[in-house]
């Protein structure tokens, strides 16, 4: 019998953090270079990477992006966050069919 590696489960990691965490990274740094000097885009890409490896300690993956659509961030291919509409519908529209009785 084969030993199975556990590698098969684990997440991509890349510096540490999950994609999406380099992803928001990037375009803070992309952004900062585009206004401000190269040398503050390299302070908030490591900054923050050290600061999300001390937030994400111990939390689940996805834990920033959820976190963030938890606080009203629009993130695609996700329905609406809570913060931004008071009632889902299944006809689209979202808040339109709020006095609608079904």
């Amino acid at each position: 019998m084969k030993k199975c590696v556990r590698t098969i489960d684990r997440p991509l990691l890349l510096f540490g953090l999950e994609p999406e965490d380099v992803g928001i990274l990037a375009l803070a740094s992309g952004f900062m270079i585009i206004f401000f000097d190269p040398f503050y885009a390299g302070t908030v890409f490591f900054g923050g990477w050290v600061a999300f490896r001390l937030v994400k300690q111990g939390k689940p993956q996805g834990y920033l992006t959820h976190l963030f659509y938890k606080h009203g961030v629009r993130i695609k291919g996700l329905i609406e966050p809570p913060k931004r509409v008071s009632r889902y519908s299944v006809f689209g529209g979202g808040d339109r069919n709020a006095d609608a009785e079904f």
